[in-house]
């Protein structure tokens, strides 16, 4: 289950640490220390799954170099005590795939640091039951020219506090999106109104002394809270606020009938449901929504978006509209890789179906090996061939006949 974590701090050469022995470490990497000589290889360390630098677009090319990278920026510091770079790390959704929490990462990255100058260096650790990122950042701002002054607002409280709020919001945005009900709160607990005491950090040396099978004080700790804590929850014969059941009541947009719920709702900063959710609908659909509400159908509850002319429907794992019109398949397309979906499994008319397949390989957002449920015509075959996107393997079916569907079970599909 997600979970809140997101922890910041500092590298600075007052603790004996560098930027680059930080980058190579959560990189998994082979980088040399211009400036003192000393090579730090972390090329075993096999749970880094992503690796990706982010920079601001008028940044030097040399950015995207990671060792380069962090050698300028310890090479633009001469005090001892130098604030070189600085950390977040925070917790991935285990409910989401690899390539959802990327997108989740590069767009919470791309919006709180990068649109503010830095520089961000993001690696994905991918520990069993822990998937985590590492987000390095350069302490300056980065121009053409490199790096400038350092912003002293970076290290306010209130922008950490807006960082942990974004971070949340972000979040649940993506689960949402991905067909989730779960959601996280970057406020702690008695804030949100829970009676609960909170787990310790055990951190990696009290990992390390884990997995050598050796007593860690932190853990024993962490297994009688979580003991008194289920203790707690038994022995109460209502919620411990007004506030929780909202919060547990409210977890999901399509759970939320009416303007009361929708009142309080409005009270949780770190709800899915804020203005920048809906902002990022309404980009979206710029082009054709009208509207989009909740609604009830014969296959179940959805999140309904009206166009104009037509509509699409998303259940979470699977969309349908109404006739196949363009402007809907351009939708569904648009929202399949919003979502993060890899593939798409096709139901409904072969006509639908064509047009379909031949959208999203001309606009790249899926390869025709993605796409199942269908097979290519001659004619269907012959238009993305022409645009350099068809595969060489896919057979051609024969023109006006319907084809059984694979018997692979689908786990995403768009259908009429």
């Amino acid at each position: 289950m997600a979970i809140f974590h997101l922890n910041a701090k500092v590298i600075s050469r007052a603790q004996g640490r560098s930027a680059t022995a930080a980058c190579a470490y959560r990189a998994g990497e082979k980088i040399t220390d211009d400036r003192t000589g000393q090579v730090f290889d972390y090329t075993r360390k096999k749970e880094v799954v992503y690796r990706q630098i982010f920079a601001p677009k008028n940044a030097p090319a040399w950015t995207a170099d990671r060792s380069r990278l962090w050698n300028e920026a310890e090479q633009k510091e001469g005090r001892k005590d130098a604030q070189v770079a600085r950390e977040i790390e925070v917790s991935l959704p285990v409910e989401l795939s690899l390539h959802q929490q990327t997108l989740l990462l590069e767009r919470y990255v791309q919006t709180q640091f990068v649109k503010l100058g830095m520089v961000a260096d993001v690696c994905i650790h991918n520990k069993p039951g822990n998937p985590h990122a590492h987000i390095l950042l350069s302490t300056r701002e980065i121009s053409p020219a490199g790096f400038g002054p350092k912003n002293r607002d970076w290290n306010s409280k209130e922008q950490l506090e807006k960082w942990r709020f974004e971070w949340a919001s972000h979040t649940n945005r993506r689960l949402m999106i991905s067909g989730f009900k779960t959601s996280i709160d970057s406020r702690s607990l008695q804030a949100q109104g829970i009676d609960r005491v909170p787990t310790v950090h055990i951190g990696p040396t009290g990992t390390a002394m884990q997995a050598k099978g050796l007593p860690v004080i932190a853990l024993q700790l962490n297994h009688l809270i979580k003991e008194n804590n289920m203790n707690e929850i038994k022995k109460a014969t209502k919620p411990a606020s007004n506030l929780l059941k909202a919060v547990r009541k409210f977890s999901n947009f399509l759970s939320m009938p009416t303007s009361t719920e929708r009142h309080i709702k409005d009270q949780q900063e770190s709800s899915i449901f804020d203005a920048d959710y809906l902002a990022e609908l309404e980009d979206l659909f710029a082009q054709w929504a009208m509207t989009y509400d909740r609604q009830e159908t014969e296959i179940g509850t959805c999140l309904a978006f009206n166009l104009h002319p037509g509509a699409v429907r998303d259940y979470g794992s699977q969309m349908s509209c109404n006739n196949g019109t363009p402007d809907e398949i351009k939708a569904m397309v648009l929202l399949a890789k919003l979502k993060g979906w890899k593939g798409m499994h096709l139901t409904g008319s072969n006509d639908f179906k064509e047009k379909v397949f031949v959208h999203a390989v001309l606009t790249g957002a899926y390869k025709p090996e993605e796409i199942t449920g269908y097979t290519p015509c001659s004619r269907a075959l012959e238009i993305v061939e022409m645009a350099g996107k068809g595969p060489s393997h896919t057979k051609p079916q024969e023109e006006e006949k319907n084809q059984p569907a694979p018997q692979a079970t689908p786990t995403r599909k768009l259908k009429i």
